[in-house]
């Protein structure tokens, strides 16, 4: 079975999957990971690089959506293209980490170098910046399986949210 874990920055989409993935003894795999070590770039580079990060995000979906017994935490945009969604949702269950602005920001903070997508953004517009993606990307993310508010999620209630899908 192959869980992906979809959602904003610092939703907890890699704290959640790798808990996950050691729970049910499953591989935890990170989609902006695999691009990286792909590519030899860092992720910031790979922003900045549209074309080749796309074609990186297909290649990687390809080779996860194959597996077996895996966690996947996805990049943020990887649900917002195309088919990956639908192509998700057909080779595993995605389960949305909904974080709100509030938490977005409590979590990521003042440091906003540490999160490739906020660098060069001037931190008085990086709370409209970051409402104005969560609205763009909320159609995407708002067809998975499971949905939670991210700041509410524990160990118990996701394997509860889970269950359902791990007995068919």
């Amino acid at each position: 079975m192959l869980i992906y874990f979809i959602g904003y920055l610092a939703a907890g989409k890699e704290k959640w999957g790798r808990k996950l993935a050691k729970r049910l003894e499953y591989d935890f795999i990170d989609t902006r990971e695999m691009m990286m070590d792909a590519s030899g770039l860092d992720f910031f580079t790979l922003l900045q690089n549209k074309e080749l990060f796309i074609k990186l995000e297909q290649e990687v979906l390809n080779k996860v959506s194959k597996l077996k017994n895996t966690v996947v935490a996805t990049s943020e945009l990887l649900p917002c293209r195309g088919n990956n969604m639908e192509i998700m949702n057909n080779t595993g269950i995605t389960f949305y980490l909904r974080a709100g602005l509030g938490c977005i920001m409590m979590r990521i903070g003042k440091n906003t170098n540490k999160y490739p997508m906020l660098r060069g953004i001037d931190p008085d517009f990086i709370p409209d910046f970051i409402k104005m993606e969560l609205e763009n990307r909320k159609p995407y993310y708002e067809k998975a399986n499971i949905r939670f508010l991210a700041r509410e999620l524990n160990e118990k209630k996701l394997l509860e949210l889970l269950k359902p899908f791990m007995d068919s």
